[in-house]
């Protein structure tokens, strides 16, 4: 399971980096290595350490995230495959599920409305799939992102958002296009 969801990541990433031409193999090296990807593999492990109830790991591996990348993962979160991270730099990801090919931007927080130390799934937003969510934005409380939706720089998200749809704005709001 963790090395098909690191597979998918780094699969996605050398897509979007080749943009359909051919992948050369030196970039799959430098791919493992690099702050894009490394985060990924960091947050992981923290999972699958938590899943299996290695103790103290999950925590470990969370603080190595914010140390080297400036990005907290809560190993609760459930990630689905093909999770990209253009920059980490402030970003905290405490849903309780990102679905598949997700794009979050740097400065992003996804979490509860208040503390919530005993990690309450109603109290942290979903998010679907092939969302993009932009840089600065801030998805609160026990909402659910439908799959293909935009969130818009800055934005902050306390309502649910319909498939499909784009919100801006403080409070987030719909900008359907005609």
């Amino acid at each position: 399971m963790l090395v098909s969801l690191l597979r998918a990541d780094l699969d996605r990433q050398l897509d979007l980096n080749c943009s359909g031409r051919q992948r050369p193999a030196y970039l799959l090296l430098l791919r493992l290595l690099h702050p894009r990807f490394l985060p990924l593999v960091i947050a992981r492990l923290s999972r699958a350490a938590m899943l299996r109830r290695v103790p103290v790991l999950p925590q470990l591996c969370t603080y190595l995230n914010i140390v080297l990348f400036g990005l907290e993962v809560s190993p609760r979160c459930e990630i689905g495959p093909g999770l990209f991270l253009p920059h980490t730099s402030g970003t905290v990801i405490g849903a309780w599920r990102i679905g598949s090919n997700v794009t979050i931007f740097q400065n992003v927080t996804l979490g509860a409305k208040a503390v919530d130390m005993g990690f309450d799934t109603s109290l942290r937003p979903e998010v679907g799939d092939e969302v993009i969510i932009g840089a600065g934005a801030k998805l609160l409380g026990g909402i659910r992102i439908g799959d293909h939706a935009v969130i818009g720089a800055n934005a902050v998200v306390l309502a649910s958002v319909d498939t499909g749809d784009t919100v801006v704005g403080v409070p987030a709001r719909s900008v359907r296009q005609p």
